[in-house]
């Protein structure tokens, strides 16, 4: 009986002693799958240095913009709450003058506004008497008072508006919040005082006098 051949007996094609082409045909796609699998991993394993810098630049283009948008909301909100609370400080002074038969005077500084009874109908804040609003602080914002004119004449804070017992007033002048973010665009941001009236309103500065620069809303 002849003896049994070896499976392969050349070398010179890279093939072991024992080994097929089909064996060694799959350890070599083994082989290539692996480094390509390998490779893959490497190149999902993370960002480059560019990537990471547009996706940081990104993120703070958003964060300004977001930042942006909140302040002139903020401001915006701020200022309406403010005027709104000043608008409603002075008509309570005023029907609180005509119910008791009493003045009230209404003292605005730059960032506060109180109420006094005028308990003598003098015109005069008295020593010892009582505030009976206030002081209320504004500390965000600027509160400022003009006058009629073209341009408007400012009025120098502190200032003080007296109703009488018929709560009416001599003191005409428009009240105006400034210091806001200049795109906040607040729906209300003044106030008009008239003898018999007071009114809110938006600060229009084309319009030619004071009285008429709070267009009411």
């Amino acid at each position: 009986m002849a003896a049994a051949r070896p499976t392969c007996v050349q070398t010179n094609n890279g093939l072991r002693p024992g080994m097929t082409h089909r064996s060694a045909t799959t350890q070599m796609g083994e082989k290539v799958h692996f480094h390509l699998r390998r490779d893959t991993m490497k190149a999902q394993s993370g960002f480059t240095l560019v990537e990471l810098m547009v996706v940081v630049g990104i993120i703070g283009i958003i964060m300004a913009i977001v930042s942006l948008s909140f302040t002139q909301w903020n401001d915006k909100y701020t200022v309406e709450s403010y005027t709104k609370e000043i608008h409603s400080i002075l008509m309570r002074a005023r029907n609180d003058a005509t119910t008791t038969n009493t003045s009230r005077l209404v003292t605005l500084s730059a960032n506060a506004v109180q109420v006094w009874q005028d308990v003598n109908n003098n015109g005069i804040v008295d020593i010892g008497v009582d505030t009976t609003t206030g002081p209320r602080p504004y500390p965000r914002f600027t509160l400022n008072s003009n006058v009629g004119g073209n341009p408007p004449v400012p009025i120098i804070l502190p200032v003080t508006i007296i109703f009488d017992r018929r709560g009416m007033t001599n003191n005409i002048q428009t009240l105006r919040i400034t210091g806001y973010s200049p795109n906040a665009s607040p729906g209300v941001d003044c106030i008009a005082v008239a003898v018999t009236r007071i009114n809110m309103g938006s600060w229009d500065p084309t319009q030619p006098v004071a009285a008429l620069q709070c267009v009411q809303q």
